[in-house]
């Protein structure tokens, strides 16, 4: 039995350092392996029980008030709890899929890593363009794993006191790791930018070498997941820090597809309608999913308030979509073909064409 272990973990638990407690911990169940199995396993199975299934959730025993602003008196955090059925998984391309999939294998696998030595990935970035889905993906893995969701708020921790923000952004880590909950650092950027910046005056320098410090003892019992819709503005030392990084991109029209008719299966009525929706995925290629899910329900509100049949609640909806000139015009002979009545001027007044530019496209298109 090794006495050094022993004085770890106490001294770990008397510290509230729970890096060194899991390490310690790990170590400790490995000494004992040969001489008494029984006890080993029962070790990793508290360290891997721990990990996954976290704590302090809102289902159980209540969740710890998140730190304030000494200054505002603001909540610097907001807590969310896990439901999966509120927050489903985003539909995303196989690849990613496959991503979220091994990652979720992993942290319910924990025990299996922890008997071989191995500690669990803790620690994700996710990039890509507004709107392709990043908070939604956090708020999902949240839920799978059972675990409270706490968000950062920017605006309530930065502040314009020398020393002020680095100190609050460590008050928020800190209580996302005592709580073993998933810390969502939304708009990185923000504050881990790159530390060659000459534009910045020194503050978020000192923010980003909290960052590092703390990000380098994370435990595996809380997950910390940050987003960034512009990484190239990351200090180069903060990518090294992360396990996984997945960049989120826009939809493809298959994609599209899926959304448009998981979100709106209960308005369509008929095969016409779904082959109809499925001609519109491919006008609505190179919009994010963010705007898919806005559109569909401003369908659905149309159907409601106007008493609008399907058809024509997609069609006039898809007026103020931003969609491609080509698109515009594919739109008009949509519409044309569905419903005769339309005149050239209504056309150009649904889509932003000019007259003359509806006329061109009709007689284009149509042949």
């Amino acid at each position: 039995m090794n006495e050094r272990h022993l004085l770890d973990i106490i001294r770990a638990g008397l510290n509230g350092d729970k890096v060194l407690l899991e390490h310690a911990a790990l170590a400790f169940s490995r000494s004992l392996k040969k001489e008494l199995p029984a006890t080993s396993e029962k070790i990793i199975a508290l360290l891997g029980d721990h990990s996954f299934f976290g704590g302090n959730s809102l289902r159980a025993d209540g969740v710890k008030a998140p730190p304030t602003n000494p200054d505002s008196s603001l909540d610097m955090a907001i807590i969310v709890a896990p439901d999966e059925s509120r927050y489903p998984r985003p539909k995303l391309n196989e690849y990613l899929s496959l991503s979220i999939d091994n990652f979720l294998e992993e942290r319910a696998n924990i025990a299996t890593l922890l008997r071989n030595g191995i500690m669990p990935s803790n620690k994700i970035l996710l990039t890509g363009a507004p709107g392709t889905g990043k908070t939604m993906l956090a708020r999902y893995l949240a839920s799978a794993l059972g675990k409270n969701l706490v968000i950062m708020d920017i605006s309530s921790s930065i502040s314009s006191l020398l020393g002020k923000t680095g100190a609050n952004i460590k008050k928020i880590l800190n209580y996302a790791k005592s709580t073993s909950s998933v810390l969502l650092l939304d708009e990185f950027d923000a504050i881990a930018k790159r530390r060659d910046d000459n534009t910045d005056l020194g503050e978020l320098k000192r923010v980003v070498n909290v960052l590092l410090m703390e990000m380098e003892e994370w435990p595996s019992s809380s997950l910390l997941i940050a987003t960034s819709n512009h990484p190239e503005l990351l200090d180069r030392a903060i990518w090294r820090r992360f396990d996984f990084h997945m960049d989120i991109g826009l939809p493809d029209v298959l994609g599209i597809r899926d959304i448009l008719f998981d979100l709106l299966s209960e308005q369509m009525r008929n095969d016409a309608d779904r082959t109809f929706l499925g001609d519109v995925a491919g006008l609505l290629d190179g919009v994010s999913a963010a705007d898919v899910c806005r559109f569909t329900n401003s369908v659905k509100r149309r159907m409601i308030l106007k008493k609008e049949i399907f058809l024509c609640a997609l069609i006039y909806e898809l007026g103020p979509m931003n969609l491609t000139k080509k698109n515009k015009g594919l739109l008009c002979v949509i519409a044309k073909d569905s419903f005769v009545d339309l005149t050239v001027r209504q056309l150009a007044d649904l889509t932003g064409l000019s007259s003359s530019g509806v006329q061109h496209h009709l007689s284009k298109l149509k042949n």
